[in-house]
């Protein structure tokens, strides 16, 4: 008869697998006090540990399965001296190993104190689960109740028993789950060690970054056609993202691709700094029309007006509930998704009518939600990584230092709006606003003068009056010059150039008011 063993945090489904065992093969339960006291409710009979190991249950269950007669059962090999050794102990082999732990990470986002998140620090089932996965050429391991399902089946199509191949993708994926643990408690502590250090600067970056990302699902394709990719999440971060993965609800339309997630993920960004109502199209990680209005339809027409040669294909992103009368509006031309917080019935039957657009809805919260801690990640191969902090603390409009001529108030939205834009433009960049609504992009040129010339040449005349925001300082007077020329009011930038006086003063000479951030925002 085959020894299972049971230890385990998560009962979801234990009952029907473990009667499932039972009725694939001849199979003893043994299992520690509260999964034994579970199985044996459920007309399961089954051992305790401590009568397999002789000794109870101690320090309030800190110490229950780490005994070596519960781990010469796991690690015995398919040997004649292994064998002896166990009958001589009066020992048995355990042959399946059904354990998950305790959840570390669900707690995290619960905001516990330090002791009571040291006390979800599972010890002796991350031990289980390695040594079980280290003998995997004789031991079946099963780590998650979603595993259930398919061992059953297994041992179904094998009549009771269970193939090597098959014992060795179940440790591999114990091995993954104590890393994943492992790596969620260690950042865990380094967040504890970081903040108890008030000397040291809050971005500091760990001696060693171990990434514990879980496989969501595979992509159509990835930045090309040729290239595969796969979607992965960073479950049980604990650190305000939000366990609530993916942000997003698709309710029609293709699958995602690589690219859908990039545009995506860079639209939200933008609609997280409108105000409601508030409009953004994204094409190719940049947007081509933003702006915020007093209704999401006049928003949505301020947006498309800006550039609607490109928008076609594009990803339109919105802050509010998206009626019929803008999905009438938007569908004219072609889109390629459609985000937001919601929908009215119309909306949604006017877009089913549109198969191939994907339909996203944004969950609760997620345009609202500031994330804490981020950090960007850059493969350079042969020259390693480079890890760096993604955003720094927002600087308020009210905080800019003036540094020629005088506040327009009535433009106080647009430098906020403005600002708000171009620090998440690809550089060099340079954004025209005016009124809540785009009308000049210059995006990601090899010099700054070109960016403004392209900004100003799309805005035309209606750049007069404008507000002209930089993602970084002006190296040269010529752009303030192009700028006055056409009758730029207000230039929004970090400063910091070595030829800071005299921009300032061309700005001066030419009755340019100029704001200063003190914050530059390059995005390459």
């Amino acid at each position: 008869m085959a020894t299972v063993l049971v230890s385990v945090s998560d009962k979801t489904g234990l009952e029907e697998f473990a009667k499932g065992l039972a009725s694939a093969g001849s199979f003893e339960f043994v299992a520690t006090t509260s999964t034994a006291k579970f199985l044996s409710e459920k007309q399961i009979p089954c051992g305790k540990v401590e009568d397999l190991t002789g000794f109870p249950e101690i320090l309030g269950g800190r110490v229950k399965t780490l005994h070596p007669h519960v781990f010469a059962g796991i690690l015995s090999r398919d040997t004649d001296a292994d064998r002896a050794c166990l009958k001589d102990l009066s020992l048995p082999e355990i042959d399946i190993l059904i354990c998950n732990l305790y959840p570390f990470e669900k707690k995290l986002d619960e905001g516990l104190p330090e002791p009571k998140m040291i006390e979800e620090i599972d010890i002796g089932g991350v031990t289980l689960l390695r040594a079980a996965a280290k003998n995997f050429d004789r031991v079946m391991i099963i780590c998650d109740p979603a595993q259930y399902e398919c061992v059953l089946a297994h041992l179904k199509e094998n009549k009771g028993k269970s193939t090597k191949d098959f014992r060795r993708k179940l440790a591999l994926a114990a091995f993954e789950r104590t890393r994943s643990y492992d790596t969620a408690i260690s950042a865990y502590l380094a967040g504890n060690v970081a903040a108890a250090e008030p000397e040291a600067p809050k971005s500091r970056l760990p001696e060693s970054l171990n990434l514990n990302l879980k496989q969501y699902q595979s992509l159509r394709y990835g930045e090309n056609p040729h290239q595969s990719a796969i979607w992965y999440s960073a479950p049980g971060e604990g650190n305000g993202r939000g366990s609530d993965f993916p942000p997003f609800e698709q309710l029609q339309g293709k699958e995602m691709s690589s690219n859908n997630l990039v545009d995506t993920f860079a639209l939200t960004t933008f609609l997280k700094e409108l105000k409601d109502p508030g409009v953004c199209i994204i094409k190719h990680n940049n947007p081509c029309g933003i702006a915020q209005g007093k209704t999401l339809l006049e928003a949505f027409d301020k947006a498309l007006s800006t550039d609607p040669i490109s928008a076609f294909g594009g990803i339109f992103g919105f802050t509010g509930e998206v009626t019929g009368a803008i999905v009438d509006e938007m569908t004219k031309g072609f889109v390629e998704i459609v985000a937001a917080p919601a929908y009215t019935a119309e909306a949604l039957d006017k877009l089913l009518k549109k198969k191939n657009v994907r339909v996203l809805r944004y969950k609760p919260d997620v345009l609202s939600r500031y994330t804490a801690q981020s950090w960007k990640l850059r493969d350079l191969q042969d020259f390693g990584w480079i890890i760096e902090k993604a955003d720094e603390p927002p600087v308020k409009a009210s905080a800019f230092e003036l540094a020629a001529g005088k506040r327009i108030e009535s433009l106080d939205e647009d430098v906020a709006f403005a600002w708000n834009v171009v620090k998440h433009l690809t550089s060099n960049a340079i954004f025209i606003a005016r009124d809540g609504k785009s009308l000049g992009f210059g995006i990601g040129q090899t010099s700054r003068i070109a960016s403004v010339k392209i900004a100003l040449a799309q805005a035309g005349e209606a750049a007069r009056g404008a507000v002209l925001a930089s993602d970084a300082f002006f190296p040269a007077t010529d752009n303030i010059e192009a700028a006055a020329e056409a009758g730029i009011s207000v230039i929004v930038q970090p400063g910091g150039s070595i030829k800071d006086k005299e921009v300032v003063e061309a700005a001066a000479s030419h009755g340019i008011t100029m704001l200063l951030t003190g914050q530059r925002c390059f995005k390459h």
